[in-house]
């Protein structure tokens, strides 16, 4: 049997877009939340002393909305970056962030709004312009986001990033992958170590089985060797155009890069599942369980190969670990209920 990863939901998570945006937080869909850890604590304790101290300081609110958002203080966060525009509507930087605010605590509405009054303030500001083009993005106003997008290049025609977002564009709206494509090529032509937009090029390339997609995700490890997403994403092209080899070279390059980042192990030791290389898979597994004990894949794979090794007993606690990890995890949810049926069979034989 063989066991693979859904390659689109691998892909997804592998493409950070906007993460290149210079001065723009990019939107990260965190939960609506006012739980804050102790490091956070203390660094907003401590910008709170400030406050009492200079109530009118629009820093030091911008500061602690951060803090706010960084530890999912999310409600507070709105209501510090309206205070820091409040004092200071002038500073672009603050409605950037009330932007973002707005967003993670689900106002759009707001959100876009306070974009849109700022893009107003700075037509040619191309920070201000791309963060207003991603909004308009996030909402799907796709023909506003071209629309923002056209003005800007017309005052930076060079402008690698605009030509970038572009490209995200009408990648989304999907009406014209050519002219997609040809928006990203131009960003890498303004900027060789633009990396999303080699990621993105190699991605669409790998749904049309164009052989150029090795190229670009080659391409984006040449711009930046020790960039993780690229050489995720150039691994995983390998791994699954039957170059094992240099895929595993590439997972382990991760894995010394960065050893938290567990996805690196996971592919690993699928393919030497694939490899009957059961011994190495386990121990990548086995990192992931032993660094990441909330990954629930981390267990479900390592239960397939205990069943594989004929360990049915471990096999069925890794199952149900990773049912109650995730119990919506169905590859688990069916491994277990079959292994507990068949366990059960062989007592009763026995009997």
């Amino acid at each position: 049997m063989t066991y693979t990863m859904n390659r689109i939901q691998t892909l997804f998570l592998l493409i950070i877009f906007s993460a290149f945006l210079m001065q723009c937080k990019e939107d990260k869909k965190k939960e609506t939340s006012t739980a804050i850890n102790t490091t956070g604590i203390e660094v907003i304790d401590l910008l709170t002393a400030e406050i009492d101290k200079s109530p009118m300081d629009a820093t030091l609110y911008y500061q602690r909305a951060q803090a706010y958002m960084d530890n999912n203080g999310i409600e507070y966060a709105v209501k510090d970056a309206e205070k820091a525009v409040q004092l200071d509507s002038l500073n672009p930087i603050y409605q950037h962030l009330l932007s973002d605010a707005y967003m993670d605590n689900r106002q759009s509405k707001l959100s876009l709004m306070t974009m849109m009054r700022v893009g107003t303030m700075y037509p040619k500001r191309a920070a201000t312009q791309l963060k207003l083009a991603e909004t308009q993005l996030i909402l799907q106003q796709y023909d506003y986001a071209v629309s923002t997008l056209n003005k800007l290049l017309k005052h930076e025609p060079l402008n690698a990033e605009a030509f970038f977002m572009l490209g995200m564009v009408l990648n989304e709206q999907g009406k014209n992958k050519k002219e997609a494509k040809n928006a990203f090529l131009t960003a890498v032509e303004n900027d060789p170590e633009l990396i999303d937009a080699w990621l993105m090029l190699g991605e669409n390339a790998m749904k049309e089985n164009d052989p150029m997609a090795k190229t670009f995700y080659k391409n984006a490890v040449t711009a930046q060797p020790e960039n993780i997403s690229a050489l995720h994403s150039y691994a995983f092209y390998l791994q699954n155009h039957n170059e094992v080899t240099e895929a595993q070279k590439i997972y382990r390059k991760i894995h010394v890069l960065d050893r938290s980042y567990m996805q690196a192990n996971l592919n690993s030791g699928i393919l030497y599942i694939e490899q009957d290389s059961l011994e190495k898979a386990y121990e990548q597994f086995n990192i992931i369980t032993q660094n990441d004990p909330g990954n629930y894949l981390g267990y479900y794979y390592r239960g397939v190969v205990h069943e594989l090794q004929g360990n049915l007993q471990n096999a069925l606690a890794d199952y149900q670990n990773s049912m109650n990890i995730n119990p919506n995890y169905e590859k688990a949810v069916t491994a277990s209920a079959a292994l507990e049926k068949a366990l059960q069979e062989k007592s009763i034989g026995k009997s």
